[in-house]
């Protein structure tokens, strides 16, 4: 900064400090925002995560409370009294029932329905009550009932005289306003003793069945009963995880219970069936998952022991085709994919094995990235839940693209902000350095001098500054440009003597000339086409520096053969090597070349194989025809080939057999004289013919 102006260091100085200035602060500013981001995003996501968990563990320990209760309560300890009485009486009171048309349409009705969700036997016998009483009372309540399916619960009186219906006009309506206001999806009254379910509300194809030795045994709720039954601690509520449940057309159910005691006596059992519509409105917000803070792609749900889901998933409800496509690529079945649509949920379907999940039934809590079971990357809060008998875990997650878009948001502000800045700075350069004008005229009348090739005059600036030095140094520059043109003339005749060796000379000269689109065409060439079968393999196995190292090795001991036979390389693709015969150098041999050199290939291929321990295998197809050729690119430009001919030969590649060389008509017609050919079908869109290996001049070759 020799001899620089006072003003001159000012402006220069303003400006260098306020653009290094600049990038620190918003450098500075962009990082510590990226991380308050993320951590905002990890943050949010653990709350909605924790406020799900609340409300689950809340709605169970509430449902646990309301059954401790109603198992407390006098009323319906003195309804399950009476109703195994009424029911008990009916067992000895010699009934006599038959299996009616209108029985058996509602069984076949019934099975019709629940073999749409689960794989069943349609025989209906197996699914009949087993006693007379079963079928007596769901003849009264369930068949003989005038409302319609999904109604039944509505009939309290049958209005017959015994002693049974006595009862159930009794207590249905005061029970069936239990499941109503508490949000229960059935109630049950069982006989521990005998196993016989003497009462349910709803009225499905369990009422009055056995769960000991009934069509119902293997189900849940009769698991549930059995601990009931057997557990020495009669004061606290029991719950059995979700299963598919038959009598509900193979829904997911859940079932909690308590025994029923007098007098420390064991009189039966209360039983409520949850409602899987309640766990999914908690999970997915009444499916507002935006309003939940979830955004566009958000979710939260649970997941069993066994790792299939407890809640509906969102992309299941809101974007069935995203969901089937994201399952299919990761393996599903679209027959597995059918089942959860026409169950209508995808509840103990869904296998959920993410880290998250895993990571959670260890008893970590952690927010993080991980892949959800889409396998789409998202940020996932994962948690177990504390539900006293169910071993479960929740997860809140979102689409890490999602998640990180407020990032890319920023990061857009603090671009345009940095812009705006140094726009500012520079234009208040460009108006202190006005005094530099007449200058950098000077200068640039120089460079237009230069653009033109005009070498012949100096420039002159006498101004005892900077200018004065750049006015030397440009002249200087321009001595040396013009010495550097003159190698490069030189130069440029040696590029051209480059090209000639892969380019035909008019091509090379109308390329220097200027010339863009440049192409030739060729009525009869032979085109070869050879692919090394098992390379991609290998490479996986060695690595990028081995695999290349092969290849290179593999390649020059082709063009080395390819010179041999006058073979003109066009490129090479990977592991695939494109050549042709009769091109650059016109002859009228070039199918026979071709052939010559594809079968010096093969026998490299078997040497080679030998060296490196290998075993590498060719596809090789020769086709001959009209093509056109020509520069392909405008700055990195390549010569290459093109037409029917190009197509049908890579075609053929690509139909063909390691270890053979198929030939197409136009090289059959031309050598069927020298060497024998089979006839093949590869399901190519013409004839296509094989080298057998022996001429026949020769028949040892």
């Amino acid at each position: 900064m020799k001899r620089l102006s006072i003003k001159s260091r000012l402006l220069l100085t303003m400006v260098l400090i306020t653009t290094i200035s600049c990038f620190i602060l918003i450098i500075i500013g962009y990082l510590n925002g990226r991380d308050a981001i993320l951590e905002s995003n990890e943050k949010h996501l653990t709350s909605v995560r924790a406020a799900k968990q609340y409300q689950i563990e809340k709605y169970f320990s509430y449902t646990r409370n309301t059954t401790n209760v109603f198992g407390s309560n006098s009323t319906i300890k003195q309804a399950t009294t009476e109703f195994i009485d009424a029911f008990n009486s009916l067992q000895s009171s010699q009934l006599k029932v038959e299996i009616s048309e209108n029985f058996k349409s509602y069984y076949d009705l019934y099975i019709n329905k629940l073999a749409q969700h689960m794989n069943i036997n349609k025989n209906r016998t197996p699914f009949y009550p087993r006693s007379d009483v079963g079928v007596f009372l769901q003849n009264k309540y369930i068949i003989d009932n005038e409302n319609p399916l999904g109604d039944k619960h509505f009939l309290s009186d049958t209005k017959e005289n015994f002693k049974y219906n006595q009862v159930h006009k009794k207590y249905h309506p005061y029970f069936r306003q239990i499941i109503e206001n508490f949000g229960f999806y059935d109630m049950f009254l069982v006989d521990l003793e005998k196993g016989n379910i003497v009462y349910s509300v709803f009225k499905e194809a369990d009422y009055a069945t056995n769960l000991y030795d009934g069509p119902y045994r293997e189900s849940n709720l009769a698991k549930l009963v059995k601990q009931i039954k057997s557990n020495t601690d009669i004061t606290k509520p029991r719950i059995i995880d979700f299963e598919f449940y038959r009598p509900s057309y193979g829904a997911p159910a859940a079932f909690m219970g308590i025994p029923l005691t007098e007098e420390n006596k064991t009189i039966g059992a209360l039983v409520f069936q949850l409602p899987i519509d309640e766990i999914n409105n908690i999970m997915t917000g009444n499916q507002n998952w935006v309003a939940d803070g979830l955004g566009a792609s958000g979710e939260t749900y649970l997941v069993g022991e066994d790792f299939l889901m407890r809640s509906v998933s969102r992309f299941f409800l809101e974007d069935s085709i995203g969901y089937t496509d994201a399952l299919l690529d990761i393996g599903v079945t679209q027959e597995y994919i059918n089942k959860m649509y026409h169950t209508g949920t995808n509840i103990l379907l869904q296998r959920v094995k993410t880290d998250g999940v895993i990571s959670a039934f260890k008893g970590e809590k952690e927010t993080r990235v991980i892949d959800d079971y889409r396998s789409v990357p998202v940020l996932s809060s994962y948690s177990q839940v504390n539900i006293s008998g169910l071993n479960w875990v929740i997860l809140s997650e979102i689409d890490e693209a999602e998640a990180n878009q407020p990032i890319k948001d920023f990061q857009q502000k603090v671009f345009i902000a940095l812009i705006i800045i140094l726009l500012i700075t520079t234009f208040l350069s460009m108006f202190l350095s006005g005094q530099f004008v007449k200058s950098i005229e000077i200068l640039m009348s120089g460079v237009d001098r230069l653009r033109n090739k005009d070498y012949s005059k100096n420039i002159e600036i006498n101004t005892n500054d900077e200018f004065e030095d750049l006015a030397y140094s440009f002249n200087q520059m321009v001595r040396d440009l013009s010495e550097n043109e003159k190698l490069l003339f030189k130069e440029q005749e040696e590029n051209k003597k480059l090209l000639l060796n892969f380019i035909p000379e008019t091509v090379v000269q109308k390329l220097q000339n200027g010339e863009l689109n440049i192409a030739n065409s060729y009525p009869n060439v032979s085109l070869v086409v050879i692919d090394i079968v098992g390379f991609s393999q290998i490479s996986e196995e060695l690595g990028p520096n081995d695999s290349i190292t092969i290849l290179n090795e593999l390649v020059s001991f082709i063009d080395t053969a390819a010179k041999k036979h006058q073979i003109e390389k066009i490129r090479t693709i990977g592991n695939t090597y494109f050549a042709t015969s009769g091109m650059l150098n016109p002859r009228l041999d070039h199918a026979k070349k071709s052939l010559e050199f594809s079968k010096e290939i093969r026998q490299l291929i078997i040497q080679f194989n030998i060296n490196q321990k290998m075993s590498l295998q060719l596809k090789t197809t020769i086709h001959s025809g009209p093509v056109m050729a020509g520069i392909v690119g405008v700055e990195n430009y390549n010569y290459d080939l093109w037409g029917e001919t190009v197509s049908d030969v890579f075609r053929l590649n690509e139909k063909s057999t390691p270890d053979e060389i198929l030939v197409t008509p136009a090289v059959y017609e031309a050598l069927n004289t020298i060497y024998n050919f089979d006839k093949v079908d590869v399901g190519f869109n013409d004839e296509v013919y094989k080298l057998i290996n022996k001429t026949k001049n020769n028949p040892s070759s």
